[in-house]
């Protein structure tokens, strides 16, 4: 009996705070819309540097954004993320900008402001509606203290300067970054991703896998895992794919992802483990690859990079009750083929992958290896 009424006054807490939550974000974000009284006029031909608000964003956002950053660096504006540490490495040389201010949850808004000192900044830039970390962009968007910030769906909140308003759920993410580029009167190339690999990562790989090309083997890469279990294969749906491919002799399949997460999948004829650690060394394998298997995270942007054949598995992911995951982080080019899952649950997380019958993904792996005989 107490354990049921601990449980349900648990359940009232937890109803309680989902129903304040959205009122303390509105009297936080009123608060600090306060501290702004007028908004600045746009006017792009006095702006000569831009700050990208990228915190709480992941590799694949980067590799998206890559097309903005350069095409903003093109127009002779200097180009500035704000990132969170754990995808910094990615702007030291892979995609070059012309400084990093380093954003870090937990010491929060304080150390922020200490990397700034004397950085003047034209304009900020927020690529992302309002939503759960929408405190921590005001906070960082008053410390940056713009010229002028841009931002989409922002038309209540003073702290963006220009709201662009946006609706097209259904778009790929990176027409707003064109949004971006026509406000501020900038013509730019079509839509393309731009990134330096490491010389380094590029020679390790070549002399990995040379042995395999000499002998007149395509290279096809795997990558079964997602960020989250929802957007991962199975053991055994890995293993059934694995299986599947194992009998092509004409191909080597190398299996790529977290070291920890794919050392238990086990080799046979054709199957190889990545035992290349570093990212850069995976952008590279994907580079010499002839096709790309892979659920839906990073990997499907940098198979764009270098426009490889590939087959990604997208699970019907509903982003802030708006988004259609499917469309506005799809491949974005004509050379990918999506698999879509069928449950169509339409939550945040998604169908998980583990329930896509296995066969619908070799029906489409069989055609295409048809094409390398």
């Amino acid at each position: 009996m107490i354990n049921k009424f601990l449980k349900f006054i648990k359940f009232l807490n937890r109803q309680r705070n989902l129903k304040i939550k959205p009122i303390k974000l509105a009297v936080k974000l009123a608060l600090l819309n306060r501290k702004k009284k007028v908004r600045s006029p746009l006017t792009p031909k006095e702006y000569l540097s831009a700050a990208i608000l990228m915190n709480d964003q992941g590799i694949g956002d980067a590799i998206v954004t890559s097309y903005l950053i350069k095409s903003l660096r093109e127009n002779r504006l200097k180009v500035y993320v704000v990132v969170e540490k754990r995808i910094a490495f990615l702007f030291e040389q892979f995609i070059t900008v012309d400084g990093v201010i380093l954003y870090d949850k937990k010491k929060g808004i304080k150390q922020f402001k200490k990397q700034l000192n004397s950085l003047s900044i034209d304009v900020a830039i927020d690529l992302v509606d309002k939503g759960h970390n929408s405190i921590r962009r005001s906070q960082i968007i008053l410390a940056i203290n713009p010229l002028h910030a841009i931002g989409f769906n922002q038309e209540k909140y003073k702290l963006y300067d220009t709201s662009i308003f946006y609706d097209q759920y259904t778009s790929h993410i990176s027409k707003r970054s064109e949004q971006i580029l026509k406000l501020l009167n900038i013509e730019a190339d079509s839509i393309k991703y731009h990134v330096n690999l490491p010389d380094q990562a590029h020679e390790s790989v070549e002399k990995f896998i040379r042995p395999y090309l000499l002998s007149g083997k395509n290279i096809i890469i795997f990558n079964p895992y997602g960020s989250n279990i929802a957007r991962s294969f199975s053991d055994t749906q890995i293993e059934t794919i694995l299986s599947f491919l194992s009998h092509y002799d004409n191909c080597v399949t190398i299996v790529v992802g977290e070291p920890n997460k794919i050392k238990h999948i086990k080799t046979s004829t054709n199957i190889i483990i990545n035992p290349l650690g570093s990212f850069f060394e995976t952008v590279a394998l994907i580079k010499f690859a002839t096709l790309v298997i892979t659920v839906d995270t990073s990997i499907v942007h940098v198979a764009s990079i270098y426009d490889k054949k590939m087959l990604c598995i997208y699970n019907n992911r509903i982003i802030d009750n708006k988004f259609i995951n499917n469309f506005v982080w799809g491949p974005n080019y004509p050379n990918a083929l999506q698999i879509f899952t069928k449950e169509n649950l339409g939550t945040g997380l998604g169908d998980p992958i583990a329930n896509l019958n296995p066969n619908i993904v070799l029906e489409q792996l069989k055609e295409e290896l048809i094409k390398l005989e």
